[in-house]
């Protein structure tokens, strides 16, 4: 058969070989849905290839040459005397686990497998003799658990010798939480638990769930960069800022990820009379979209909704104290690139609300200089909620929790311009700690640490100028480095305009 051809059998057997024949089936650029069956008295010779698929079992087959991208999908145990392979496949389908019985292996091709590894079962190629060649095991990835406590290694391949190798394409299974090794001992092949790692599904709930406090921080450290030009000012405004930064952190289970973040804030703020000092309170709302990347092509997303009100007093004599409360939405999506080359989603939503409060003092030096150090608080809790794959996977985090504590000081110059404005250009120093020691996320029922406890140092530079009595502009920079987490870049740049 060749040629695009589909051939269908009305009793489920395509092809009936008896009494003492011989035929050579060749099958090249088609699709046969069906059984090849022949008797004991009986030669039956099978070829696919260029694409040929076979969606069936063969019976007594004698040889079974698959070739130059030709499939054999098979529907129950089988058994074939001698299976040669050149780029072609095999997948093991049907109901159940199933055995392929052969007396001879050669080539290099694929198989597609199942296993369960909780109750010791699965797919076996079963080789009574001679094995040459490279193979790849194509073992279903899933994200449905292993829960056994003392699984046992199973065995997926025999061979009785031979040179032949085979591997798991991908390097390893996902099965649930983690994800699992190929392993030979002698003449057979084992699907192994001692040197499991935790599984791409895995790795993406951990980082979603991790990534929420710091997208919150985030967002509001462009707005702690700005709001000593607020106080200056005593009067009533409006302001917008763009932000970005990178992010690389690592879990305290080890899960590392990439973080690329942007978004826009709005904000307007008006002085409120009082007896000491000065007061000002404003609203801010924006929005943020970041990026996770994770290894081998699993990613993740989060689109960030959130407002807010914040409100900043300076006292006569420089002392000064900013806070602020906020609230978001998370919209969070994960796209897992399974070990296997499967794909698999889920998504889910949460809220998060949060606060920081800073205390400081703006001290003039000569020369138009000024010093201002600062000591901050910031908490913010994330609502926990389950995400599932599907795979299979269900992730359940609590709430999240991030306190971070920090201090440092500025350093800047007020330069007084030509054209009657203002150039003022600092930098600023601080350390920082994170004092939550624990995040638990349950990946089925697998508890795993989401903490980024630790301490951390952070650099920032910056210029605001002054274009008029109204209009202000500003563009900040900033690097972080600590334990668990490093920003290797932040900037903003935005405006203020006084009313």
């Amino acid at each position: 058969m060749q040629n695009h051809s589909e051939l269908l059998s009305g009793n489920g057997n395509l092809l009936e070989v008896a009494d003492s024949s011989t035929v050579n089936f060749n099958v090249d650029n088609s699709t046969l849905n069906g059984n090849l069956v022949a008797d004991d008295t009986s030669t039956l010779n099978v070829t696919l290839q260029n694409g040929a698929q076979l969606n069936g079992d063969i019976i007594n087959g004698n040889t079974l040459a698959i070739t130059s991208g030709g499939q054999w999908q098979m529907q129950g145990d089988n058994a074939v005397k001698s299976l040669s392979m050149q780029g072609g496949s095999v997948g093991f389908g049907g109901e159940g686990f199933h055995t392929l019985s052969l007396n001879e292996l050669s080539g290099s091709g694929t198989f597609g497998m199942r296993v369960d590894l909780d109750n010791g079962v699965g797919d076996l190629i079963n080789v009574n003799g001679q094995a040459s060649g490279q193979f790849g095991l194509r073992v279903r990835n899933t994200g449905v658990e292993v829960i056994s406590d003392d699984m046992q290694p199973l065995k997926v391949v025999h061979t009785e010798g031979g040179d032949a190798q085979f591997s798991l394409l991908g390097g390893r299974v996902d099965l649930g939480a983690y994800s699992y090794l190929l392993e030979q001992q002698g003449n057979d092949w084992f699907v192994v638990g001692g040197d499991k790692v935790i599984s791409p599904s895995t790795q993406s709930a951990l980082a979603l769930y991790s990534a929420a406090p710091a997208i919150w921080m985030s967002e509001l450290s462009t707005l702690r960069s700005r709001m000593g030009e607020v106080r200056a000012s005593g009067q009533a405004g409006g302001w917008m800022r763009a932000y970005g930064s990178r992010l690389n952190a690592t879990t305290s289970d080890g899960v590392d990820y990439r973080q690329k973040q942007s978004g826009l804030s709005l904000g307007a703020d008006a002085p409120v009379e009082v007896s000491n000092g000065r007061l000002l309170v404003g609203v801010l709302g924006g929005y943020s979209t970041s990026d996770l990347d994770l290894s081998r092509g699993t990613t993740g997303k989060v689109a960030s909704y959130y407002a807010g009100a914040y409100g900043t007093w300076l006292s006569g004599d420089g002392y000064y104290v900013d806070g602020v409360l906020k609230l978001n939405r998370f919209r969070n999506k994960a796209d897992v690139a399974m070990s296997d080359a499967s794909k698999a989603k889920g998504d889910y939503s949460n809220t998060g609300v949060g606060g920081w409060v800073e205390v400081g003092r703006h001290i003039k030096l000569t020369d138009d200089y000024f010093l201002e150090p600062f000591a901050q608080l910031s908490s913010v809790v994330v609502q926990g909620q389950e995400l599932r794959l599907d795979n299979g996977m269900k992730a359940k985090n609590a709430r999240t929790r991030s306190v971070l504590g920090k201090v440092g000081t500025s350093l800047g110059r007020t330069v007084a311009l030509k054209d009657g404005g203002v150039l003022q250009p600092y930098v600023r120093v601080a350390v920082a700690q994170e004092f939550s020691r624990r995040n638990e996320v349950k990946a089925n029922d697998v508890k795993f640490d989401n903490s980024l406890f630790g301490s951390r140092g952070e650099l920032g530079a910056g210029v605001s100028v002054s274009l008029s009595e109204r209009l202000k502009l500003h563009a900040d920079v900033d690097y972080m480095k600590g334990q668990h987490i490093e920003q290797p870049w932040g900037a903003n740049v935005g405006l203020r305009l006084t009313f």
